[in-house]
């Protein structure tokens, strides 16, 4: 008989080795595995840490709440009323998958949150933020990695190595930037095959890095995790305390992370025999820096020879070459969201390095910046107006600060500046001056922002009063804040200024033009700027001579009054001869001036003497001299009635210039005058047709496409030519829709939608086409759709050109095709919710439309919609802008298809619309 012990024994053994056989399978599972890493978060994405109200404007009514943890993207910078800054956020509403732009102090904003709480859940090893470490081996034994590590000696200043949680040994070479991992894996040939990059979540104890290998720390008998970190809290207080020297690394390799940190920061500045300190420090650093110490991620990249980049730069010679791809830049952005200033500085001097900076990296890097100087370093101060003008500059060609972005940065300058001359080593407050200037500039007196005007005066007066010119040019200037006497005397004191300083402060240099020239204090420097003025009259024979000239004029009578004009007009008189025409339109606008009685544009009905058209005509040499004068010899002709001559004076102009052009002109008015000219005395009309031909070619931004409207007319309306419908709407839709500059004619594009109209009409009743277009509009000229298509894009861009007429014909135009007037396309319509029950279906007329609205037609912007008018007079819009789907201005997840159906779902009313196209 078997004994039950014998029984019992080999149960045993057969579970033992099933026990054994999953261990197995499990662990070639887990090689088998390939880690998931997390997406990159790129810069613009940031974090809400605790609850905080959104506002609709920077310290106004609040439209939200964002709940901790909420995910916003920033996408500008500004300040409000309260001279606080804001970040401009794209933010989820709640409201279904709708998103709108709201405004959060800055300091409510981070990269991540809960980063030193890490180490709370036990996650001391995981790699931070936006990084990964670099695996190249895992093994059974410790024996067998540190042959591993001795193969790949180049990267030991950087290597780790780590216990994981299934008992097996992971060497790591160092830390990657997710964004760039793939790249460096693929580009790398000298890492093992099986390499790869890893958050580290499998970690479970680092080892001993010695010089030749690992070693695995020999822990005292713990009972639990909690026990194990209070001892090591003990050893801590041992090492600050001086009764134990190797303190802070024994509690570094007893999970302390705080204590990895401390450890780096002791050995820092130590004596460095063999040249090991740095990656020493790394290694301390980043064991702290992972388990949510942010001091071990300062000093993981608080200097160049730190080897945090090793491991990219070992896989990859030289590099990605993309200072993006840094591991530094990640553990930057954790201190500067501790508000660590080394760490801000570091994270804006690391984005955008060489390149023009975007909106976001520009607000990125003052937000940064700002906290470094509110924390303590002054030079990071000097560097804010520079670091805002970046904002300002990637906000557009045309930006400006803001009346309270400029009082904020003035404040900002004011708290560290001193009053007064500029001296060496000491803060300007010139800034500062600047600032204000533009804050009240934007400002009048009666208003409920008396404290702020009351604070910028202030520094502006005492600044001129304690010596500073930069001061009493800026409040010479500001008209509405001080009486005409007190501006006075602050021009006169910065001249006196000027003239006392042997180092001269840059508003010295072309002082005239930084004070009010109307004040009797500016006139010293007035006669300088004059002086100046008639130098360059005389003498520059370029555009800038000629423009001198002019300003020569109004520089004279800041000085001199307008009633006593005869020494500028001798001044001017020796620069208009046969040698030179800079003075010529100067001196002709003068004595217009005169003979009219000091009314200006010339008037009509006036003779003109003899003397101011021989001026003209010494001035207008028939080329392109930018002094010439020929359009207002014209023009004065004409107004003496004398057509003729006028109509000569114009044509050999423009003549000249279609003769000479060698590239597309950006100024043709001689031609676009002479065009209308003729067709307004009825005559010539041939060259009337050539020259607003020329003019509509050319890349005039303000008169090319009313030069195609013109030329449009003519051929339209047979002016001395054939009737030309082809050729005009050609001409038509080249003024609405010019291919050189972005200036619209609405009138062209009424002209032109109209006859897309008729073109419509006739293709209906007789099946031809009556114009050919060209092909970059539409392709097919015989569909009946994509010609009303074009009438309403051409209405559409004429309503954003501020024609009404325009607008009313569009709308007119959607009302008719809607309600089926128009041939149109048909379409099932049907609306289901998640379930697929069907709460509508019909069959709609379905059209494609343009009808901007909103920023979309403050842009000029046009995105086509695609209308669908259902049976009762109700209409369905879905559209695309910029890669988001939109059903009727709610954003979707974009199409699904459902059988032969296009569907878009609502996240609202959780409702889907779908589409089954059916033909005409």
């Amino acid at each position: 008989m078997i004994s039950k012990f014998c029984i019992e024994y080999t149960l045993f053994k057969l579970i033992v080795r099933a026990l054994s056989l999953m261990l197995i399978i499990l662990q070639q599972a887990s090689f088998a595995y390939a880690e998931s890493l997390p997406p990159y978060q790129e810069l613009g994405i940031r974090h809400i840490c605790e609850a905080t109200p959104v506002d609709t404007e920077p310290k106004q009514s609040t439209a939200s709440t964002l709940k901790s943890g909420d995910e916003v993207r920033i996408k500008d910078l500004t300040f409000g009323t309260d001279n606080q800054p804001y970040f401009a956020i794209d933010y989820a509403t709640g409201n279904g998958l709708q998103r709108a732009i709201g405004f959060v102090s800055i300091d409510k904003v981070s990269n991540f949150c809960n980063f030193a709480k890490r180490a709370d859940s036990g996650d001391s090893f995981l790699a931070p933020p936006n990084t990964c470490h670099l695996i190249a081996t895992k093994t059974e034994t410790l024996a067998a990695l540190n042959e591993e590590a001795s193969a790949l000696e180049k990267f030991r200043p950087s290597m780790a190595a780590y216990r994981m949680a299934n008992g097996r040994y992971a060497l790591s070479l160092g830390l990657l930037n997710i964004r760039a991992n793939a790249t460096i894996l693929q580009r790398a040939n000298t890492l093992p095959k099986d390499s790869e990059c890893s958050t580290g979540f499998e970690f479970s104890e680092a080892l001993v890095k010695e010089e030749k290998g690992f070693l695995e720390y020999e822990f005292p008998p713990f009972s639990s995790r909690v026990e194990r970190l209070a001892a090591a809290r003990a050893l801590m207080i041992e090492a600050a305390q001086g009764t134990n020297g190797s303190g802070l690394k024994e509690a570094c390799y007893q999970g302390l992370s705080e204590a990895c940190s401390g450890y780096a920061e002791t050995i820092y500045n130590a004596e460095d025999p063999h040249g090991t300190l740095p990656a020493a420090v790394t290694h301390f650093a980043l064991l702290g820096c992972m388990g949510g110490n942010v001091l071990g991620c300062k000093l993981a990249i608080n200097r160049a020879e730190n080897t945090l980049e090793n491991a990219q730069f070992r896989a990859v010679e030289g590099g990605t070459g993309n200072s993006a791809d840094l591991v530094g830049l990640e553990l930057a952005k954790i201190g500067c969201d501790a508000r660590q200033a080394v760490s801000c500085i570091l994270l804006a001097r690391g984005t955008a390095t060489y390149s023009t900076p975007t909106l976001i990296e520009a607000a990125s890097n003052f937000a940064a910046k700002l906290t470094a100087c509110k924390t303590g370093i002054g030079w990071a101060c000097d560097e804010l107006l520079d670091a805002f003008g970046q904002i300002v500059q990637a906000r557009g060609e045309y930006a400006s600060p803001t009346k309270d972005e400029n009082y904020s940065l003035g404040a900002l300058v004011e708290e560290t500046c001193h009053p007064g001359p500029a001296k060496p080593d000491v803060v300007h407050c010139k800034p500062a001056y600047l600032k204000y200037r533009d804050f009240l500039q934007a400002t009048k007196v009666a208003t409920t922002d008396i404290v702020r005007v009351a604070k910028a005066k202030s520094l502006l007066e005492r600044g001129c009063e304690i010596g500073d010119p930069s001061a009493c040019a800026a409040q010479s200037k500001l008209d509405a804040h001080w009486p005409v006497e007190a501006r006075s005397v602050a021009a006169a004191r910065a001249i006196d200024l000027c003239e006392k300083q042997s180092q001269k402060d840059s508003v010295c240099n072309g002082l005239g033009a930084s004070l009010d020239a109307n004040l009797i204090g500016s006139q010293p420097a007035q006669r300088v700027v004059y002086d100046d003025l008639v130098t360059k009259c005389m003498t520059d024979q370029s555009v800038a001579g000629h423009q001198a000239c002019s300003s020569a004029v109004a520089a004279y009578a800041s000085l001199e009054g307008t009633e006593q004009t005869h020494k500028i007009e001798e001044l001017l008189a020796s620069a208009c001869n046969q040698e030179k025409v800079n003075g010529c339109r100067a001196l002709a606008l003068l004595l217009a001036k005169k003979e009219q009685g000091n009314s200006m544009p010339i008037q009509l009905g006036i003779e003109r003497s003899e003397a101011l058209l021989a001026v003209l005509r010494t001035g207008c040499r028939f080329d392109d001299n930018p002094a010439g004068t020929c359009l207002l010899l014209a023009e004065t002709l004409a107004s003496d009635a004398k057509n003729q001559a006028a109509l000569d004076v114009y044509a050999k102009t423009c003549d000249y210039l279609i003769a000479h052009a060698s590239k597309k002109l950006d100024n043709v008015d001689i031609c676009y005058e002479a065009a209308k000219f003729a067709l307004a005395q009825k005559v010539r009309y041939y060259d009337a047709l050539r020259w607003s031909d020329f003019a509509c070619t050319s890349a005039d931004l303000g008169l090319s496409p009313y030069a195609c409207k013109v030329m449009g007319n003519i051929y339209f309306s047979g002016l001395g030519v054939d009737t030309n419908p082809q050729e005009a709407i050609i001409a038509y839709q080249a003024g609405c829709f010019h291919p050189f500059v972005s200036t619209t004619d609405g009138e062209a594009c009424i002209k032109y939608g109209n006859m897309l109209l008729d073109a419509h009409e006739y293709l209906n009743r007789t099946g031809a086409a009556k114009y050919v277009l060209p092909e970059n509009v539409y392709g097919d000229t015989q569909n009946l759709a994509m010609l009303l298509s074009e009438a309403s894009r051409a209405y559409d861009m004429g309503c954003m050109d501020n024609i009404d007429q325009a607008c009313q014909l569009n709308a007119k135009l959607l009302d008719e095709w809607s309600k089926g007037r128009f041939p149109h396309g048909r379409a099932r319509c049907r609306v289901q919710d998640d379930f697929g029950q069907i709460s509508s279906d019909k069959i709609c007329r379905a059209l494609s439309f343009y009808q901007a609205a909103g920023q979309q037609k403050e842009q000029r912007r046009q995105i086509k919609l695609e209308v669908y008018a259902w049976p009762d007079g109700d209409r369905t819009v879905v559209y695309q802008k910029d890669g988001t789907w939109l059903l009727n201005e709610v954003i979707t997840a974009g199409i699904h298809r459902d059988g032969q159906s296009n569907c878009w779902r609502n996240p609202i009313s959780k409702r889907s619309f779908c589409i089954t196209p059916l033909g005409e």
